[in-house]
C-alpha cells in the first residue's frame, strides 16, 4: 500500500477512535450479561455418576474442598474432603526435634478424608449436576427402595461443608465418616526419597469421636473434621468443617464455632452471583472450548481467594496417593497464575505476591552461597514457606533450576502493569525482580571476548543429565529481566545504581543456541528428543522478547515450534497450551485452536482436571490463557484485538479483557471482521491499539472511554 494512503487511513481511524468519546454508543457492560442464563450452558453435567475422581463433582471455597463420586464397590458414594493448608509442617520443627528430609514429606499436603453415603437397597440409576452460576451440585440416586435427591456445596464465605437430602417411597442410606492416615501421598505413591528415616516418625492415630475425628500431627499442630445432623421427616442436612490450629483444643473450639453459626445458602449464592461479572465476559464460536473455559473460571474460585493459600498442585482436593503433594515452580505455579489479568480477575493471584513478600527470608536462604545476600531464588517444589534451596550440583541431572525465580516474577510484572499498580511495581515487584537477577550476576563469567556466559543450570525436565553452559531457559529469563529492570528504572526514574551493570550485562550477554532445528537446551545440548516442557522456548511464550513481529526471526520461530511439536512421545496437556499461544503470537489461529482441541479430547478429564501420576492442576489454567491469546495480545507496548482468530470463527465478542497499561477492553467480530471496540483507560496514557482495520495510537486520560463502532 503507498505510505501516504496507509497514513491517512490510519489517521482517520484514530480520530474515528477518539471523536466518539462525546457521542458514543452504550458502554459494553459484564452487568449486562444474563449469567445464569448464559452459565448453565456451561454446566457440568453427568448422566450417571462414576467410580472416578476425575469424574466427580468438584466444590470449594478456596480453603476447604470436596468431590462427591462414586465408590469402587459402586454401593456407595464419597464425598472427599480436604483443607489446602493442611501440611506435614515439620519444616518449622527445630532440628534438635526433628533432621529434616525432603521438602515432598516434612511440607506434604496431607489426605483428610471423605464422607460416605451407603444407599439401602440396589442402586437402579444416579445423575449430578454442578451448577456453576449458584455453585451447587444437585442430584439424584435412584434405589429399589424408592429414590434419594441430594444437594451440597462448601459454602462461599464460611468453613462450611453443606449435604442436604430427600428421599421418597421407602429409600434410606447410611452416613459415616472414613478418615485417611495422615501422611505424605507420595510414600503411598510409592516414592522412597524421604531422606531421614521419615517412616520412623509416624503421625500418632487418628481419635474417632461421635461426628468428630482428632488428628494430631508430628509437627504439634491438630486438624479435626466436625459435623452435625439434623432431620425432619425424609429430608436430612449434614453440616461438616475442617479446624486446622496449634493445639487440640484450639481446633476443636475453631471447629464448634463453625459448626455454631449455620451456613445460609442465599449469602452462598449471592457470593458466586457476584464472582462472575467481577471479571471479563468471553464467549467461543466452539461450545467446547467455551463450555471449557467457564469451567476453569469456576474451578479456580474454588481453588482460591485472595486472601487464600496459595493453590498447589491438587488444588483443595487432596488424594491419598500421588507423586506431587507440594507446590512446583518449575512449570506449575507459573502457569497456574498465568490468566488471571487478562481475564480481569487479577486479585486471585494475590496470595502468590503476598507469599513472597512473606516469606522474603526464606527466597534469601535459597540461595546456595550466605554470601550472596542481595539475591533470591526458588527451587523445583516447596511447601507454602517457599523454602527450597537451588544446589549447584544438581546441575549434573538438570534440576539446578535457576531460573523459577524470575519466571515468577513474569507474571507478578503482569499483575502490575495490567492494573496500573505503579506503587507496587516499583517498591515491591522491582525489588524482587533486581534480586533474583542478582543471582546471574554471581554465577555468570565472561570469555576472553567479554562476552557473558552462564555455567550448566537446568533446562527443567528436559532428560536426566548435565546440560552444559549457557542454557535457553535462563538465557531467555535473564534477559527479559534485564530488560524489565533497565525499563522500569527509566520510565520511572528510580535512578538505580545498577542500570549500567544491567546494561553491560545485556549488551554483552551470549546469544541464544542455535542449530539447524532452531532453539537448542544449551550451548553444547541441541533439542533431539521429546519434551512436554517448552523450558528452552520462554523467548518466543510467554516472554514475547523474540515474536513474529519481528521479520529476522520468524524463520527460527516456526523452526522451533515445529521441531518441538514433531518429537511427540513425551508431549502432554501444557504441551499443547504452549504450543497454541506460540501458533496464536503467529496469528495462526487455526493451529492454535487445533492444539486446544487436542487437550480437550486427550487431556482434560470429565469434570476439567487434569493429571499425571496424579491430579496436577495448572493445564487448564494454561489453556485459559492460550485462549485469551486468540482474542486479545497485550505486550510489547500493543494491545492486538483479535490477532489470531480460526478463519471459521466470523463471529467472536468479548467484554473488558484486561491489557498491559490498565486498559480494559472489549470488541466484537461479525462476518469475520471487527465491527465493535471499546476501551476504558483506569490510569491514562498512551494507547497503541491494532485491529484487522489497521494500528493507531492516542493519549488518554485517567477513566476515558473510547468507543467506535466500524
Amino acid at each position: 500500500m503507498n505510505k501516504n494512503i496507509l497514513f491517512c487511513a490510519l489517521s482517520t481511524l484514530m480520530l474515528s477512535l477518539v471523536l466518539p468519546l462525546f457521542a458514543s454508543p452504550k458502554a459494553a457492560n459484564v452487568l449486562d450479561v444474563d449469567w445464569k442464563t448464559f452459565l448453565a450452558k456451561q454446566d457440568l453435567v453427568f448422566d450417571s455418576i462414576a467410580a472416578n475422581y476425575y469424574a466427580g463433582a468438584i466444590m470449594g471455597n478456596g480453603l476447604l474442598g470436596t468431590n462427591f463420586y462414586r465408590e469402587k464397590s459402586r454401593t456407595a458414594y464419597r464425598l472427599d474432603v480436604g483443607r489446602t493448608d493442611v501440611t506435614e509442617g515439620r519444616n518449622a520443627l527445630p532440628d534438635s526435634v526433628y533432621q529434616h528430609g525432603s521438602i515432598l514429606f516434612d511440607e506434604a499436603r496431607l489426605p483428610i478424608g471423605y464422607f460416605q453415603l451407603t444407599p439401602k437397597g440396589k442402586i437402579r440409576s444416579d445423575a449430578m449436576r454442578v451448577n456453576l452460576y449458584d455453585g451447587i451440585t444437585t442430584g439424584k440416586i435412584a434405589t429399589d427402595k424408592g429414590e434419594i435427591r441430594f444437594k451440597t456445596y462448601v459454602h462461599a464465605t464460611q468453613n462450611a461443608i453443606v449435604f442436604e437430602t430427600e428421599t421418597s417411597g421407602k429409600a434410606y442410606y447410611e452416613w459415616q465418616f472414613v478418615p485417611l492416615e495422615a501422611v505424605s501421598p507420595r510414600l503411598k505413591a510409592g516414592r522412597t526419597d524421604y531422606g531421614n528415616d521419615y517412616p520412623d516418625h509416624p503421625n500418632p492415630p487418628v481419635k474417632i469421636e461421635k461426628s468428630r475425628i482428632i488428628q494430631n500431627l508430628f509437627s504439634g499442630k491438630t486438624y479435626v473434621v466436625a459435623w452435625q445432623e439434623s432431620k425432619n421427616k425424609n429430608k436430612q442436612q449434614i453440616i461438616a468443617t475442617i479446624s486446622y490450629e496449634n493445639s487440640e483444643q484450639a481446633a476443636s473450639a475453631v471447629a464448634e464455632k463453625t459448626l455454631n453459626s449455620a451456613p445460609v445458602e442465599a449469602s452462598h449464592k449471592a457470593w458466586w452471583h457476584a464472582y462472575y461479572p467481577d471479571g471479563a465476559f468471553v464467549t467461543f464460536p466452539d461450545k467446547a472450548l467455551e463450555a471449557f473455559y467457564w469451567r476453569q473460571i469456576y474451578k479456580f474460585a474454588c481453588a482460591s481467594r485472595p486472601d487464600k493459600p496459595i493453590v498447589d498442585i491438587q488444588g483443595p482436593w487432596a488424594v491419598e496417593k500421588t507423586p506431587w503433594p507440594c507446590i512446583w515452580h518449575n512449570l506449575n505455579t507459573q502457569l497456574t497464575y498465568s490468566w488471571q489479568y487478562a481475564a480481569n480477575r487479577s486479585e486471585l493471584s494475590r496470595p502468590l505476591w503476598q507469599a513472597f513478600e512473606d516469606h522474603l527470608d526464606n527466597l534469601h536462604a535459597n540461595v546456595p552461597d550466605p554470601a550472596w545476600t542481595d539475591a533470591i531464588a526458588i527451587g523445583r517444589s516447596s511447601g507454602y514457606d517457599l523454602k527450597r534451596r537451588l544446589d549447584p550440583a544438581l546441575a549434573d541431572v538438570n534440576q539446578y533450576e535457576v531460573g523459577n525465580m524470575t519466571w515468577l516474577l513474569y507474571y507478578y510484572w503482569q499483575y502490575c502493569t495490567y492494573n496500573g499498580r505503579v506503587g507496587e511495581l516499583t517498591t515491591k515487584f522491582f525489588p524482587l525482580l533486581k534480586s533474583s537477577i542478582n543471582y546471574y550476576f554471581h554465577i555468570r563469567y565472561a570469555d576472553a571476548e567479554g562476552i557473558y556466559h552462564l555455567p550448566p543450570t537446568a533446562s527443567p525436565e528436559y532428560t536426566g543429565t548435565n546440560p552444559g553452559h549457557d542454557v535457553n531457559y535462563d538465557l531467555a529469563l535473564l534477559r527479559w529481566g534485564l530488560q524489565t529492570l533497565l525499563n522500569v528504572s527509566e520510565k520511572y526514574k528510580l535512578n538505580d545504581p545498577k542500570q549500567a551493570d544491567w546494561q553491560d550485562f545485556l549488551t554483552h550477554l551470549t546469544p541464544y543456541p542455535t542449530d539447524e532445528n532452531g532453539y537448542k537446551i544449551s550451548a553444547t545440548m541441541p533439542f533431539a528428543t521429546s519434551h512436554r516442557h517448552y523450558s528452552h522456548l520462554l523467548m518466543i511464550y510467554p516472554l514475547y522478547t523474540v515474536n513474529w513481529e519481528q521479520p529476522v526471526h520468524r524463520d527460527i520461530i516456526t523452526r522451533s515450534l515445529n521441531h518441538w511439536q514433531s518429537l511427540k512421545g513425551a508431549l502432554q496437556g501444557y504441551s499443547f497450551t504452549g504450543s497454541a499461544a506460540m501458533y496464536a503470537s503467529m496469528g495462526d489461529g487455526d493451529k492454535a485452536v487445533g492444539q486446544l482441541r487436542k487437550l480437550l479430547k486427550g487431556y482434560i478429564q470429565p469434570n476439567t482436571l487434569y493429571k499425571e501420576s496424579g491430579p496436577v492442576f495448572e493445564t487448564p489454567m494454561a489453556g485459559v490463557a492460550s485462549l485469551h491469546e486468540l482474542y486479545l495480545q497485550s505486550w510489547g507496548g500493543t494491545i492486538r484485538i483479535f490477532p489470531a482468530l480460526p478463519s471459521d470463527w466470523k463471529e467472536a465478542s468479548f467484554i473488558n479483557l484486561r491489557a498491559e497499561g490498565a486498559f480494559l477492553v472489549s470488541a466484537k467480530r461479525e462476518n469475520g471482521r471487527t465491527t465493535f471496540v471499546q476501551i476504558i483507560s483506569e490510569a491514562g496514557g498512551h494507547c497503541r491499539v491494532q485491529t484487522d482495520a489497521g494500528i493507531v495510537e492516542f493519549e488518554t486520560e485517567p477513566g476515558q472511554v473510547i468507543t467506535r463502532k466500524f
